[in-house]
């Protein structure tokens, strides 16, 4: 099945995280998952926790810290993430929801909010984290994390 046919199965909206977000800008972690979600932007409301721009740059720093990237591709790639078609949820989830969901699932409350989103919106979980994959598909949510998956 082409990709384009397994990503059209899963619906329109996705909440996408970080892992899913900076392959596309380190050759080196892309994979032919990524790589396909990235042909298909526009094709499907994205979705985010505001922490989500708090991830990203955490990791571009990260990279420039540890030399994968210098100063100008670091600004480079946080305008690129700006321009993402991807809509950032303003609502902050309740303590004590997101306490529980992190508790429950064995999260961290980072990974969690992305979880709260996804069920609040009742949209796709794309992600390439293991445990968030668990803790969604525990709550028989529905989960995208790679292309033999055909809904």
């Amino acid at each position: 099945m082409p990709a384009s046919s397994v990503f059209a199965a899963t619906g329109t909206g996705w909440v996408i995280d970080a892992s899913i977000t900076m392959p596309w800008f380190f050759p080196d972690e892309a994979t032919p998952f990524t790589e396909a979600l990235l042909d298909t932007l526009g094709k499907h409301e994205l979705w985010a926790p505001t922490l989500w721009v708090l991830e990203c740059t955490n990791v571009l720093q990260s990279a420039q810290r540890r030399r994968r990237i210098d100063a100008t591709r670091r600004a480079e790639i946080a305008g690129e993430l700006s321009e993402l078609p991807v809509r950032l949820d303003s609502q902050i989830p309740d303590f004590v929801g997101l306490d529980r969901l992190a508790f429950t699932h064995g999260l961290s409350a980072y990974d969690a909010a992305y979880l709260e989103l996804a069920l609040r919106r009742s949209l796709v979980l794309v992600s390439l984290d293991g445990q968030l994959i668990a803790a969604a598909r525990a709550l028989g949510h529905p989960v995208f994390e790679k292309l033999e998956q055909q809904g």
